[in-house]
């Protein structure tokens, strides 16, 4: 029998991945809809919405769920496919280091956006 913290950890998992799945769904909605209704914005009312700081709240969070997302489907996927595990170490390493890389370059457009 699997000690309660290692069961946990799937659960955990399982969560994380199904509320950022249904964040980016609902976030991308909105998105559709917002440039449906408003179907061709020049830039200035582009960078107005999304300088607007609950899109950009709302941006971060997006951001901030698609890495949450990505982390653990790529997680799961190398641990299932990987049993090296100095390999398996190298690849989580290498996801982390991108998806970090990434969330940081998103975050800074965010930022830029709303000055």
């Amino acid at each position: 029998m699997a000690p309660v913290s290692q069961q946990a950890d799937g659960l955990r998992g399982w969560l994380l991945q199904r509320i950022s799945a249904v964040y980016l769904g609902l976030f991308l909605v909105y998105v559709l809809v917002h440039f449906w209704l408003e179907p061709h914005p020049d830039f200035a009312a582009w960078h107005n919405w999304v300088a607007c700081p609950a899109v950009s709240i709302a941006g971060a969070g997006f951001i901030l769920a698609l890495l949450i997302h990505g982390w653990v489907g790529l997680r799961d996927v190398t641990l299932d496919y990987i049993h090296h595990l100095g390999l398996r170490l190298a690849v989580l390493t290498l996801v982390a280091c991108l998806l970090i890389g990434c969330g940081l370059w998103a975050l800074r457009i965010l930022i830029v956006i709303s000055r």
